[in-house]
């Protein structure tokens, strides 16, 4: 938050109009930082794109390999030859994203847009849940479905109709309505059982932890 309040007092009128806002850490660590500090700031953003890279990567293989290849390709499938074709995958999915990456046009910058408008709509639905399933022993089943689905529900709408007009993000107001009818709805339906509260208890005791 504070990268982007001083970013846009200092170099607003330069990025924004530039449509460079989103490399405004990049200018911050190149302008302010000596070449060697700059460099293991930058050599950061790349290590936090890898290790989300690769994780995506065994992600897609072990998806492939665990639901479509072996349960409905090759049911006899040996674990090496499982092995085998999760690493071919691995390769393929990295060949096609050098090329869109590389790709001249909209394609990649398409694609980019898809994953800001993916993770809003995953902060939206799921943020809210997580947090009042860590921090509220209250809250039930029936409150996160309809955080969830209001959360998803009002990320798309307000992606489609108002953050074009307001240039607010739509994991904003997704967020916020998620929250309210999470609780709203927890509060109305029955409360966990004992069961419940008592995994609760346990998972939140300090004590736990010596």
């Amino acid at each position: 938050m504070l990268v982007a309040y001083y970013g846009r007092m200092i170099f607003g009128a330069e990025l924004l109009e530039a449509g460079l806002q989103k490399t405004i850490f990049i200018v911050f660590a190149r302008e302010y930082f000596p070449a060697f500090i700059a460099g293991i700031l930058l050599a950061a953003i790349i290590a936090a794109s890898m290790s989300t890279a690769d994780s995506q990567l065994l992600v897609a293989s072990s998806a492939f390999t665990s639901d479509i290849y072996k349960p409905i390709l090759r049911k006899k499938a040996s674990e090496k030859e499982v092995l085998w074709v999760g690493r071919l995958v691995v390769l393929l999915v990295t060949v096609v994203a050098f090329f869109i990456a590389n790709a001249k046009g909209q394609g990649a910058q398409a694609i980019m847009e898809m994953v800001d408008n993916a993770w809003g709509i995953f902060g939206a639905s799921f943020g809210p849940v997580v947090l009042l399933s860590l921090f509220w022993k209250r809250f039930n089943y029936p409150g996160a479905i309809a955080g969830i689905v209001t959360g998803a529900t009002v990320d798309i709408i307000w992606l489609y109709t108002l953050t074009a007009k307001t240039g607010v993000y739509e994991i904003v107001p997704g967020v916020i309505a998620a929250t309210i009818v999470a609780v709203v709805v927890t509060l109305l339906t029955k409360a966990p059982s004992q069961e419940v509260e008592a995994i609760f208890d346990k998972a939140t005791d300090a004590s736990n932890d010596e």
